[in-house]
C-alpha cells in the first residue's frame, strides 16, 4: 500500500511540473496518514488570467437622430445657415470630424460660437434631451460625408 501512494505522489508531482506551471495539487489524506481513509480532495484548477470587462459604445439611435435633425437641425445644417456644416458637404465636416463625438455632443447641448459659425444650444430647441441632441449628432456624423465623393 506504501508503494502505491509513493507512486501516486510521485506522478501528481511529475505532472504538476509539466507545462513549466504551478499547480496546486491536492494529496490525498490517506497518503499522508498511512490507515485513515479520506475522501480525496477535488484538485484546483489554474486561475485564468483576469478578464476585464470591454465597453462598447452603444449602436447610435440613428431613427431618433433622423427624427430630431428633420425636425431641428436641418433648419440650419441643410442651408449652411449661421456657419453650420452643411450634411454630405465633406469640406464643411473634416475639421468638426476630427475634434471627436465628444466635443460634437458638448458644443450641440451647451451651445458654441466659433470662427466659422455659431450654434445654439439644442439647436434652439430646449424640449430636446441631450439623448435626442447626441442623436442627432450621431446621425449627421453618419451622414456627414457622402460614401460617394464626387468633389463635393
Amino acid at each position: 500500500m506504501q508503494k502505491q501512494t509513493l507512486i501516486v505522489i510521485a506522478s501528481l508531482a511529475l505532472l504538476s511540473g509539466c507545462g513549466g506551471k504551478s499547480k496546486e495539487v491536492a494529496v490525498p489524506a490517506a497518503a499522508a496518514t498511512p490507515g485513515v481513509a479520506a475522501a480525496p480532495k477535488p484538485l484546483s484548477a489554474p486561475q485564468p488570467n483576469e478578464v476585464k470587462p470591454q465597453t462598447v459604445a452603444p449602436a447610435p439611435d440613428l431613427a431618433t437622430g433622423e427624427k430630431v435633425y428633420k425636425g431641428t437641425c436641418s433648419i440650419c445644417h441643410k442651408s449652411g445657415l449661421k456657419g453650420a456644416p452643411r450634411l454630405g458637404k465633406k469640406q464643411d465636416w473634416e475639421a468638426r470630424l476630427a475634434q471627436g463625438n465628444e466635443v460634437l455632443y458638448d458644443r450641440a447641448i451647451n451651445g458654441y460660437i466659433g470662427k466659422k459659425g455659431s450654434m445654439p444650444s439644442r439647436g434652439s430647441n430646449a424640449r430636446l434631451s441631450e439623448d435626442e441632441v447626441k442623436a442627432a449628432v450621431d446621425y449627421m456624423v453618419v451622414h456627414a460625408i457622402p460614401s460617394w465623393d464626387w468633389g463635393n
